[in-house]
């Protein structure tokens, strides 16, 4: 399976993209910084469509992992934002 992961540059997407890309699956990780990594990365601001955008359409699963970051002090306004 192609597998798209945006955001998936944390803690999470990371665990994740290299779970499916040992399992033999096709990952890409969407990020605002892609560095190299086993899997292909491909740079995103999640506003403008880029290169990834050609991407999205032969894609079997997506798994938006963007926004707010969990790896913070739970106060109310974090806990809107997550």
């Amino acid at each position: 399976m192609k597998i798209i992961l945006p955001g998936g540059s944390g803690q999470i997407g990371m665990l994740l993209a290299r779970t499916f890309h040992e399992a033999g699956h096709d990952v890409i990780t969407l990020s605002r910084n892609p560095i190299q990594l086993p899997w292909r990365t491909m740079a995103w601001d999640a506003k403008t469509i880029g290169d990834w955008g050609s991407e999205i359409e032969a894609t079997d699963v997506i798994i938006n992992l963007a926004g707010r970051s969990v790896s913070c002090r739970y106060t109310p306004e974090n806990r809107r934002l997550i």
